[in-house]
């Protein structure tokens, strides 16, 4: 009698597990204004934009890593547009303000690079700069790719190099297992639970900024398991690779004590590539917040030259 019921708990709570899986793969959300931007309605995923300076002509365009948001430029987007560049901070698709789609694919390399595509366009960039930290340096890669007559530079900021070059905290793995996983992601929004995933965004000593627990929680489950920029690009060929065979001028910082991708490895690759990345003394993964002054040195000399 205990057995059967033991085994009757079990299959309802497999069954609970899978109904749960299959409601969590379906949410969206649509896009909303966030941040202090507004909202581009595009043929593909409406995106959530941010722009700063003056309107029109070339344009720095940012885009943000992994489980982030426009939020995370901050500290350096005003001072950008106070030297005269255009700036446009962009929420890639699911995250931010942006929509959320039930579709894993508009989440991979190609759809992350069509949708920013689609709002340069929308917004008339004809000449653009992009700045990508972490993931965000993977869509700014796969972009000037496929896009080189409109994108002049290139800057990537602690973006994988290479396929197994990031060291994920087990939890963000645990929570795409099948089945466990979408359940296991319910905790997400507890600020105990997700601190420790967080830190590895920055070095140790770090506090986990508050715009970091903000952006996670935006991110559905789709979000979360199915932004794949770096896997996807990194999988053919590797981004060093990749940047160093643009033909045109790329700019490579990596915070000196970032763990998330660890800095040794990643700046190797890139040298084995041709590129030397700037290692940003003191920081971790996000040194555009953690050292913002020493991360816009790099950039306006880069953009100057």
């Amino acid at each position: 009698m205990k057995r059967k019921v033991a085994a009757a708990v079990v299959l309802l709570l497999v069954v609970l597990l899978s109904i749960n899986a299959v409601l969590t793969a379906r949410q969206q959300r649509p896009a909303e204004a966030f941040a202090g931007g507004r909202v581009l309605e595009l043929a593909g995923p409406d995106l959530n934009i941010r722009e700063y300076g003056p309107a029109g002509g070339d344009a720095v365009v940012l885009l943000h890593g992994y489980s982030a948001s426009i939020e995370w430029w901050e500290r350096v987007a005003p001072a950008l547009a106070a030297d005269g560049h255009r700036v446009i901070a962009i929420d890639l698709v699911g995250h931010g303000g942006s929509e959320a789609p039930s579709d894993a694919a508009r989440y991979g390399a190609d759809g992350q690079r069509d949708a920013v595509r689609q709002a340069l366009d929308a917004l008339g960039v004809r000449r653009a700069v992009l700045v990508g930290h972490s993931m965000g340096g993977a869509v700014a890669t796969a972009l000037a790719q496929d896009d080189p007559g409109r994108i002049t530079k290139v800057v990537v900021a602690d973006t994988p190099a290479a396929d197994g070059m990031t060291a994920m905290p087990f939890l963000a793995r645990a929570v795409c297992w099948p089945v466990l996983g979408p359940a296991l992601d319910r905790f997400r929004g507890i600020k105990a639970v997700d601190e420790d995933a967080l830190q590895t965004g920055f070095a140790a000593d770090y506090p986990v900024p508050d715009f970091a627990y903000r952006s996670l929680s935006r991110l559905t489950h789709t979000g979360v398991c199915d932004s794949d920029v770096v896997e996807d690009l990194n999988a053919q060929q590797a981004v060093a690779d990749r940047l160093a065979g643009l033909g045109k001028p790329v700019l490579v910082l990596w915070g000196e004590r970032d763990v998330l991708t660890p800095t040794a490895a990643n700046v190797a690759r890139y040298e084995q590539a041709g590129l030397k990345p700037r290692v940003i003394a003191g920081s971790g993964h996000s040194p555009m917040v953690e050292k913002p002054d020493d991360f816009l040195a790099a950039l306006r000399e880069f953009l100057k030259n």
